[in-house]
């Protein structure tokens, strides 16, 4: 028995998906990738990354830090684009975003931890998506 998160379900009820990424870790098979706003019950299936990259980039630490070996799926809503394109698109993301986090220092992410360093996280996070 496990889980499947669903990002757009925990951006709706105002959920951190990275934070709860980590808090059950060892019960997830799978994980839904999505972005959209985070406004209650209005889940907007968009592509991943597209409003918070931010939190893409999380979320793909959290699960490089639990060793993740399930499986992705994208839960977008591609009404007025190509679908083809937009998986192409979504997987190529996902693709970025775990790349950006294998490149990231561990001892500076764990000092910025430590440390309570706003500035430094956000020095961290921008670095990662120029990349």
């Amino acid at each position: 028995m496990g889980l499947t998160l669903d990002v757009g379900h925990m951006l709706m009820a105002g959920e951190n998906p990275g934070q709860s990424i980590s808090m059950v870790s060892d019960k997830i098979l799978g994980i839904q990738l999505n972005d959209g706003y985070t406004r209650l019950a209005a889940e907007n299936g968009m592509m991943f990354g597209s409003v918070h990259p931010s939190l893409a980039l999380e979320e793909m630490y959290q699960l490089r830090q639990i060793n993740f070996r399930g499986h992705f799926y994208f839960d977008t809503f591609p009404q007025r684009t190509d679908p083809v394109r937009e998986v192409e698109y979504n997987i190529r993301r996902v693709k970025e975003f775990w790349r950006a986090v294998e490149k990231m220092d561990g001892r500076e992410i764990g000092r910025v931890a430590r440390e309570h360093d706003a500035l430094g996280a956000l020095e961290l996070v921008n670095e990662a998506l120029r990349q």
